[in-house]
């Protein structure tokens, strides 16, 4: 499989379910960000980790193209940014995070489904048109 088609679904795939898991489970949400928040080592934890994907997703993945790759490789970027300013700034994201969850609640849920849905669908349309026959007349 391709890893641009991969990579769609699996992006794709993971927005929509926390998309999902954020609308059901809302204020569950609130209360496991302000937890989250509140420690510097699960923000320093977490930043690694994105700042690790980010970076396997970036070099492995540099397609800068104004289609769905692209927005693969930009995602991988943002996660680049997030990791570098969670390990490098927790003093500072921990006042910010938890308002900025709160008040752009609705905002970052609607980016999240409209980013699920064009992934995934991408994905595997995409994978569904490269297995259609070709025409030999």
């Amino acid at each position: 499989m391709d890893l641009s088609l991969f990579l769609a679904k699996l992006l794709g795939l993971y927005l929509l379910i926390v998309a999902f898991d954020l609308l059901v489970r809302r204020k569950e949400a609130e209360g496991a960000v302000k937890d989250f928040a509140a420690s510097k080592g699960l923000l320093f934890y977490s930043g690694s980790f994105s700042l690790l994907l980010g970076l396997a997703i970036a070099i492995a993945h540099p397609i800068w193209e104004g289609n769905w790759r692209g927005v693969i490789t930009l995602l991988a970027y943002l996660m680049i940014v997030r990791g570098v300013m969670r390990t490098a700034f927790p003093s500072l994201l921990q006042k910010k995070i938890y308002p900025f969850f709160r008040n752009q609640y609705w905002f970052l849920l609607i980016i999240l489904i409209i980013l699920g849905v064009y992934l995934t669908y991408s994905g595997f349309n995409a994978q569904a048109m490269l297995q259609l026959p070709m025409d030999s007349s």
